[in-house]
């Protein structure tokens, strides 16, 4: 009695405890500090992004282009977005209080207690599913054995391109639709043998939740299901059954939100460019550089060599983002042997399959690394297969499982540790948010123009940067809840906006000296106010042209466009 209670309670303190340590990656980002507000990791890009976007869904659905004035978001996926938006419309909680200090708890603990229920559910062995969680919040890459001899450092998480466990709240929409996968899955495997419709129908509408929340998450599930589907006719002879109304609800649904959100009426999302992953890998500096093989691989023409460097690469680049997982795949080759693979087994396959491939093959239109985030599902239930295998150690190896899981989470220790240090790489001073909390005040406006983003001058900064030129991001559009003329550069090509022509207006109509032409642009373009800080200025002297100061704090001016 005492021995059941105690193995029941295990999970529940190492859910607790991981949660607090996964967690950290947010903790810290949107206080305030002396400085201003703090801003780690992603946080000071990816974070901002959503902050803009959350801030204008708790306006109006669909929303407004939050960097983009004057027209609607498409092409992306705001689902997380839109139930952030809408708990803060609920709560009154601020929308960066519920994205860095809310919800990452809520999401991790979720991720945790369903991760052992779908382990436990699979494998009816607790001890695997007590390590499917351990390893579901810290598991990661060989990065670190690479930054260990170079630099004598540990890092190396996104060493071989992509994200691990540790960092999987950095992207809360890869978060939220592990959640859903982990439920429509947990559903699926108690009523795949079942006739019930309404199953069938609930668990296909889970997953068809998944094309708003994250298109890939949507992709990757949809085609295994299918496929996994289409198997199963060939061997029962049987085409409508409980799969066939889950994959049929699935697309009904995804079809249907894909529409609502624009997705469907922006540009082809992927683009065929095989091995770009593993090219890339060797070529850039922060990642696997291996600068001669790099030269030696483009400038080969025998066919031959060509063929086994790239499938080379290729193994450097699945094993090395696997760590340790591969040795999962010694349970895979157990199960294939002895013939006893699952049904869950042979989804997941599919699953391997599509999340292995797409990004082997396969780029962004706009952002080619994006399609990374199929990889992240490939690693996150590799993780199961790592959890089967160690626990198959457990009763006779019991101090080599320690000593596994300590291997396998080397960078996440690495990872952690770049987010207790102070000050933030990045920041929103003081000044800003004195200013943008004033434009925050302002009347609902068309348009805010910021100066164009210089790259150029973080070069020239040390910590903590100021956001302003830390990076391209929506800050002003996210803490001052307007829509920006320009803004984050970044996202626009990932959403497939053609900014580029309003950047060429933009540093013309600051270096202009022609004051017809401004005063001109500043009405057609339907800008209400100009945001400058610092040293931003326009060629000709503000007097003179037909805006008028409203703001200055000796660090941020404001101007309203005059009517």
């Amino acid at each position: 009695m005492f021995k059941a209670k105690k193995i029941k309670i295990i999970p529940v303190i190492l859910v607790l405890i991981s949660t607090f340590f996964f967690c950290l990656t947010m903790f810290k980002s949107g206080l305030k500090y002396e400085y201003g507000l703090g801003f780690w990791g992603p946080n000071g890009h990816d974070a901002i992004w959503h902050l803009s976007l959350i801030n204008q869904l708790k306006k109006q659905v669909p929303p407004r282009n939050p960097i983009y004035s004057g027209t609607l978001l498409n092409n992306y996926h705001w689902g997380f977005d839109f139930l952030v938006a809408l708990i803060s419309n609920l709560t009154k909680l601020s929308s960066s209080f519920l994205y860095f200090q809310v919800l990452p708890i809520i999401f991790s603990f979720l991720i945790g207690f369903l991760s052992y229920k779908l382990a436990f559910l699979v494998t009816k062995n607790r001890i695997t599913s007590v390590i499917f969680i351990f390893l579901n919040y810290f598991a990661g890459s060989f990065g670190w054995i690479y930054t260990l001899l170079k630099n004598h450092q540990i890092g190396g998480e996104s060493l071989f391109w992509s994200m691990q466990s540790v960092s999987t709240l950095l992207n809360p929409p890869f978060a939220l639709s592990l959640i859903l996968i982990l439920i429509g899955l947990i559903l699926w495997h108690k009523n795949r043998s079942s006739n019930s419709i309404k199953m069938a129908i609930l668990i296909g509408l889970i997953f068809g939740l998944l094309s708003g929340i994250k298109i890939y998450a949507g992709i990757l599930i949809g085609l295994s299901l299918s496929l996994y589907w289409l198997f199963n006719v060939f061997s029962s002879k049987k085409i409508f059954g409980f799969n066939f109304i889950v994959c049929l609800t699935m697309a009904t649904v995804s079809l249907f939100i894909l529409f609502l959100l624009g997705v469907l009426q922006g540009n082809q999302l992927l683009e065929f460019k095989p091995f770009w992953f593993t090219s890339s890998m060797i070529q850039s500096i922060d990642k696997f550089y291996w600068p001669k093989l790099a030269s030696f691989k483009f400038n080969q023409s025998n066919i031959l060599i060509s063929l086994i460097i790239e499938i080379g690469l290729i193994f450097i680049f699945i094993i090395g983002n696997l760590g340790l997982r591969f040795l999962g795949f010694f349970t895979f080759l157990s199960k294939k042997t002895k013939k006893v693979l699952t049904d869950f087994d042979k989804l997941i396959i599919f699953i391997f399959l599509f999340s292995l491939s797409i990004p082997l093959l396969f780029v962004q239109k706009g952002t080619a690394w994006n399609t990374i985030q199929f990889l992240y599902y490939f690693l996150f239930f590799a993780n199961l297969y790592l959890a089967i295998f160690l626990s198959n150690l457990w009763s006779k190896h019991k101090i080599l499982v320690f000593v596994l899981l300590f291997l396998s989470s080397i960078t996440s220790i690495g990872t952690l540790k770049d987010y207790f240090g102070n000050p933030s790489p990045s920041f929103l001073p003081k000044p800003e948010i004195e200013a943008l909390s004033f434009l925050k005040q302002q009347p609902r406006t068309d348009s805010v123009l910021t100066y164009p983003y210089d790259k150029y001058k973080k070069e020239k900064m040390t910590t903590p940067i100021p956001l302003y030129t830390y990076e391209t991001t929506a800050y002003v559009s996210a803490f001052s809840e307007k829509t920006t003329f320009l803004e984050d550069e970044m996202n626009l090509d990932i959403i497939g906006f053609n900014w580029k022509k309003r950047r060429l207006e933009e540093e013309k109509l600051f270096s202009s000296t022609d004051k017809s032409f401004i005063d001109g642009f500043l009405i057609s373009e339907n800008i209400d106010y100009i945001y400058l800080v610092k040293d931003q200025n326009f060629a000709l002297n503000t007097s003179d042209l037909q805006i008028d100061e409203i703001f200055n704090n000796g660090q941020v001016r404001i101007y309203k466009v005059r009517r």
